[in-house]
């Protein structure tokens, strides 16, 4: 350990002195910065009060460099304290367990490595799509900004090929796609494209989207779609949705086919921060034709379990989730979401606003039905013009002594006019409340709450370990007949978490929709963070 301090202190303490770089060797910014981070990088350059390290380097604990650090190309691993800024073009920064940081973090191409257990005086900036690189100059170094074109043709995911999904309507899908950026053309517009193949249906979904960009944070795009969509994306991520369903026939999401196309304006923020403070927005506009179906669950395979059976048996198959008022509608959407993250905290909010104008509705509402009756009496309705909005908020804070609080809040609401099924949402089920049956709710209205509370037993805060929690659960929907309730539930247990992700072992106890039943259960769930993007607003670009 002696010999390790005495290597670091030779390298980068002693050599300090103000002004000009510990190293005696001139670094300079070539050409003008495009960027704020490039901007304060020059000032930090200018003031020539740093000490300069060029190669790998290890701080260790209880070792202390008296003022600002400029490391080039190398990386460097702290777990002492430095008294200054610290500033890394090209390189990588890691923060160990008690490190100290008296000013800021700017790291410009390369890699940040933070642990919740560092301090960090200042602010901290990212900025790892930034690409400078750092060549010998004249009595030093200079700093030059190599632009990487993006390419011309990309494939999606890996290879073009998306993570399977697998739902009661489709059974297996495959998804693939591709983007292609026509440089040549005004604006350079993209074309986005991509297929689903779907077996069980012997079908082909698709989806094609060209984007216009008319400046650095303006999007013009036109598209057109054909696919299962649904309005429970929120509740729990597809490729856990698609596991869930496979093992155990546990399908949280109501659907319906849904084929559309229209033309859509994005303004975004500028160019988003990875980590730090300034927030990050967006504003979607939208609008264009939808022609929706109906569905039917398929006979796909259940590892352990099976679907349950349908809600009216005088209508066998019946699956009142999967059902939409049939026909053409006009839509115009808009929609703002904004993000701030911090290195203890996150916050997040969305807002959307749907109007719906009728086109072409045929419609036929069900009234009632027993096991006794062999006919459903049905009741035509055409009339569907409507207004919905959707308001979303998520926060997360991880306080002084390590603990973690979560919640989240989603509600939507129909304004005026009567919505169409295939806007209804469901609730209920291990994502939302665990003592309900899945899909349990189902309603034009909804609202649902949750609050959590974790203590890290084992592990960093920050990245992963073991987690006890409590959290407590509330929601309800409005019934397709216009009556409403509510239910919650309080659920406590253990989680084995990996960044966002959670495997939960736990018991939950409340309200349920059967009078007899107990309303206390056993679960196992792997949770995500919540999204805060408002109902079908297209997905960042």
């Amino acid at each position: 350990m002696a010999d390790r301090r005495l290597a670091v202190l030779l390298a980068v303490g002693l050599a300090l002195t103000f002004p000009g770089p510990a190293s005696g060797q001139q670094v300079r910014l070539s050409g003008e910065p495009r960027t704020a981070a490039q901007e304060a990088l020059r000032g930090f350059l200018d003031a020539e009060r740093f000490a300069l390290w060029v190669r790998d380097t290890v701080l260790a604990r209880g070792d202390t460099v008296p003022g600002p650090v400029l490391l080039l190309e190398g990386t460097a691993r702290i777990a002492g304290r430095i008294a200054g800024d610290v500033y890394v073009v090209d390189g990588d920064l890691f923060l160990r367990s008690g490190a100290s940081v008296g000013g800021d973090i700017l790291v410009i191409g390369g890699g940040f490595y933070d642990s919740g257990l560092a301090e960090v005086a200042g602010a901290i900036t990212y900025r790892p799509n930034e690409l400078l690189r750092v060549r010998p100059a004249s009595g030093g170094f200079e700093i030059f900004s190599e632009l990487e074109p993006e390419p011309a043709f990309e494939l999606d995911g890996t290879y073009g090929f998306h993570l399977p999904t697998y739902n009661r309507v489709d059974g297996l899908a495959f998804p693939v796609g591709a983007l292609a950026r026509l440089y040549r053309a005004s604006n350079g517009p993209e074309v986005a494209a991509g297929l689903t193949w779907i077996p069980a249906r012997d079908d082909v979904d698709f989806r094609l989207q060209t984007s216009w960009h008319l400046g650095e944070r303006l999007r013009l795009g036109l598209y057109a779609t054909s696919a299962v969509a649904g309005n429970e994306e929120w509740i729990r991520p597809t490729w856990y949705n698609s596991l869930a369903h496979f093992v155990a026939g546990d399908d949280a999401r109501g659907y319906y086919d849904s084929r559309e196309f229209g033309l859509e304006v994005e303004w975004r923020s500028p160019e988003p921060p990875v980590w730090e403070d300034a927030p990050r927005w967006r504003v979607v506009v939208a609008g264009g034709r939808e022609e929706a179906e109906s569905l039917r669950p398929r006979e796909v395979t259940i590892l352990f379990g099976e679907e349950p059976p349908p809600v009216f048996p005088s209508a066998p198959g019946y699956d009142p989730h999967l059902q939409a008022d049939e026909g053409t509608l006009l839509f115009g959407r808009a929609g703002f979401e904004w993000v701030s993250q911090g290195r203890d905290r996150r916050t997040a909010f969305g807002v959307g606003v749907e109007v719906g104008l009728e086109d072409d509705i045929n419609s036929l509402e069900l009234l009632g039905a027993s096991a006794e009756r062999s006919v459903v009496p049905f009741r035509r309705s055409n009339s569907y013009d409507f207004l919905l909005v959707e308001g979303r908020v998520s926060t997360r804070r991880v306080t002084p002594w390590g603990h973690v609080v979560d919640g989240f809040a989603i509600g939507r609401l129909d304004v005026t006019g009567r919505l169409p099924r295939q806007r209804y949402s469901t609730i209920g089920g291990i994502g939302t409340l665990p003592t309900m049956p899945v899909r349990g709710l189902r309603g034009p209205r909804l609202f649902y709450a949750e609050a959590a509370y974790a203590i890290p037993l084992l592990g960093d805060a920050a990245l992963g370990g073991v987690d006890a929690f409590v959290r407590g659960s509330a929601g309800g929907v409005d019934s397709q007949r216009g009556g409403s309730d509510g239910h919650a539930t309080v659920q406590g247990g253990l989680a084995l978490r990996l960044w966002d992700v959670r495997l939960e072992f736990g018991v939950a106890a409340g309200s349920t929709a059967q009078p007899e039943d107990p309303g206390v259960i056993g679960f196992m769930d792997v949770r995500t963070r919540r999204s805060t993007r408002p109902t079908r607003m297209p997905p960042p670009r």
